[in-house]
């Protein structure tokens, strides 16, 4: 007897809802590095805030990844798979595709436009299932069932964990160190931290409160590094126009003791109202100007 073959729409059908599944999935170990995240973005400190989400939690994420390629181990069915009624099976023979062809087979939606026209050209298969000898057919429920394959499952959970981590933490730790100045701890300059707060005190004492410091070597420059967080007292984050007018007196106060190009600089003007804080952060930093 023929065997059945697979409608575009179902095929097409498939696709989407493991992904919206396997999406939904992922969230569930994104979910450390989204509470990481929030926690930290109403801290009001001198310290550089990465510009990624995750931090280190992004161990935690990768796992989401790994499950997403590994979503057809169990049988060679993924869970929009068994809605749909369709399985994964080995080209040469038939029965449900081993964990370790499924997981090489999803290595390939990374290409996901590219595989997605590809299945709607053939239903059975897309290149991933050229590279890893499989196919997608209509489930048959009669089958004997195959018993699981715990190793090849584990190894590969472990393969698609290794993969990401190769291409993710490389990607996470150039966003972590993007957008830090290498300033050196032990050139904290107290003093100048003090005076400059001073500075600022008896200048705009009735605006805001400041806190400051002033670190006086950068690695491999010849810059200070000055962190500035000033405590508004009034809302003058509320507009463009207020919140200009308040860096128009702010800046010549700062360069008339730090010349322009004489430092890199960060700004945090800080506004808090009851439950609410408002930041705006500026970055003073000449290096960029000039590219």
């Amino acid at each position: 007897m023929a065997e059945e073959k697979i409608n575009p729409g179902t095929r097409f059908g498939t696709m989407i809802l493991d992904h919206f599944i396997m999406c939904f999935v992922m969230m569930i170990f994104a979910i450390p590095g989204i509470i990481n995240g929030v926690s930290k973005a109403f801290n009001i400190n001198h310290e550089q805030r990465n510009p990624d989400l995750f931090g280190d939690t992004i161990y935690i994420m990768i796992i989401g990844f790994a499950v997403y390629f590994c979503k057809d181990s169990i049988h060679g069915r993924s869970p929009g798979k068994r809605i749909l009624k369709l399985q994964v099976v080995d080209n040469a023979t038939g029965i449900a595709a081993s964990p370790i062809k499924c997981f090489i087979r999803n290595l390939f939606c990374v290409l996901w436009p590219i595989e997605a026209l590809v299945a709607l050209v053939n239903t059975e298969r897309r290149i991933g299932d050229f590279v890893a000898g499989t196919k997608l057919v209509p489930f048959e429920p009669t089958a004997e069932p195959q018993k699981l394959n715990w190793p090849q499952i584990g190894m590969s959970l472990l393969l698609g964990y290794v993969a990401m981590l190769l291409i993710m933490v490389p990607y996470h730790n150039m966003l972590s160190g993007g957008g830090k100045v290498n300033y050196i701890e032990t050139s904290y300059n107290e003093q100048g931290s003090k005076a400059l707060e001073q500075l600022f005190a008896d200048s705009l004492g009735n605006k805001l409160t400041p806190d400051i410091k002033v670190y006086n070597a950068i690695e491999g420059e010849d810059r200070k590094y000055i962190s500035l967080i000033f405590r508004l007292k009034k809302n003058y984050l509320v507009d463009d126009e207020s919140y200009e007018q308040l860096k128009a007196t702010i800046l010549p106060l700062l360069y008339s003791q730090f010349p322009e190009e004489t430092f890199v600089g960060r700004v945090q003007y800080v506004y808090q109202s009851g439950g609410s804080t408002q930041i705006n952060t500026e970055y003073l930093d000449w290096r960029k100007i000039k590219r």
